[in-house]
C-alpha cells in the first residue's frame, strides 16, 4: 500500500473547532482523537513523534489529548482526563481514535518489578525471568489492560460507540544512559537506572529490558482478542520493527532518539506500520 501525501493538521483542544483558525473540523475528511504518552507527542529537544509521521490520502485532522509521561492508568482515570472524555461527548464525527499508551507505566515501576541483588539471594538466574518479580509484573500488565478497557467503555458510552480503537506495542529499547534532552534539561533515563540500582549484570541488560516490554506487548495484544468487550479494537504489532541502538550511545542511535523514544527516522518507520491498521479503517 502506497503512502498518502497528506500531513495531518495536529491541534489541541483549546484550539478544536475554532471558526477563526485552520482547525475547524469542517476543513477536512478525516477527524482522529489520538490520547498517548511521549510517542504521541515529544520525546526530547527536537520535535518528533509518531503522530506527525502518519500519512494520510485526504486532508486529516488530529485533535491531540497527549502528555509526555502520561500513563494508561492516568488517561484512563477520568477525572484527571476531561479532554478525551469531553471530546467524545461532543458531535464530532470522529473516524478513529488513537491510544499510545502502557509504557511508562511499566518504566514507572521497573524499579520494584526488576528485583535487587538481595530479593535474587538464593535464586538461580537461569534467564531474564528470573530477575522480575512476576507478581508485580502481572499486576502491572492487568493495570494497563484495565486502563485501555476503561478508554473503550467512554467511547462506547459516547457518540462514537463503534468507532475503531487503534493502538500499538512498543518496539525494545535499549537500556542505556541516554535522557531526553529538552532546553529547560534532561528527562530520564528510565530503564538503565533500575538495572544499574538493581545490580542486574550489564551483560543481562537487554534480555531483562526485552522480557518487560516482551510481557507488556503480549499484554496488549491479548487485548485484541477479547471480543466482543472490546468491539472494533485494533492492536499494531511494532517489536523488532526498529533498529536498536548501540549500549554505548549516549544519544540518537540508529532508530532512536535516547533511551525509550525513537528518532524522526524510527517514527517513520512506525508510521508505516499504523498506516497498514489505520487507512482501511477510515476507508471503511
Amino acid at each position: 500500500m502506497g503512502r498518502g501525501k497528506f500531513r495531518p493538521r495536529i491541534t489541541t483542544w483549546d484550539l478544536f473547532g475554532s471558526e477563526e483558525s485552520a482547525d475547524d473540523p469542517v476543513f477536512y475528511d478525516d477527524l482522529i482523537l489520538a490520547e498517548g504518552d511521549s510517542w504521541f507527542t515529544i520525546g526530547g529537544l527536537f520535535a518528533q513523534n509518531l503522530l506527525m509521521n502518519l500519512r494520510f490520502e485526504r486532508p486529516t485532522l488530529i485533535l491531540s489529548c497527549a502528555s509526555p509521561g502520561d500513563t494508561i492508568v492516568h488517561m484512563s482515570a477520568l477525572a484527571h482526563n476531561h479532554v478525551y472524555k469531553e471530546a467524545l461527548r461532543y458531535d464530532y464525527p470522529w473516524k478513529a481514535i488513537l491510544l499510545s499508551g502502557g509504557g511508562n507505566d511499566l518504566i514507572d515501576r521497573a524499579d520494584e518489578i526488576v528485583l535487587d541483588k538481595n530479593q535474587r539471594k538464593g535464586r538461580k538466574i537461569t534467564g531474564p525471568k528470573d530477575y522480575c518479580d512476576e507478581e508485580k509484573l502481572l499486576e502491572l500488565i492487568t493495570e494497563v489492560k484495565s486502563g485501555y478497557r476503561t478508554l473503550v467503555s467512554v467511547r462506547d458510552a459516547s457518540g462514537a460507540s463503534g468507532v475503531p480503537v487503534i493502538v500499538h506495542t512498543y518496539d525494545y529499547p535499549t537500556p542505556r544512559n541516554s535522557p531526553a534532552r529538552f532546553i529547560i534539561g534532561n528527562v530520564g533515563p528510565w530503564i538503565y537506572p533500575a538495572l544499574v540500582h538493581s545490580k542486574v549484570p550489564r551483560t543481562d541488560w537487554i534480555s531483562v529490558s526485552d522480557y518487560l516490554f516482551d510481557a507488556l506487548a503480549d499484554g496488549i495484544t491479548g487485548l485484541s482478542a477479547e471480543q466482543p468487550d472490546l468491539a472494533n479494537f485494533h492492536v499494531v504489532k511494532t517489536r523488532g520493527l526498529l533498529k536498536r541502538a548501540s549500549e554505548a550511545a549516549l544519544g540518537d542511535d540508529a532508530d532512536w532518539l535516547n533511551e525509550i523514544h525513537p528518532n524522526d527516522d524510527g517514527y517513520k518507520k512506525l508510521a508505516k506500520k499504523l498506516e497498514q491498521t489505520l487507512i482501511p479503517l477510515l476507508n471503511q
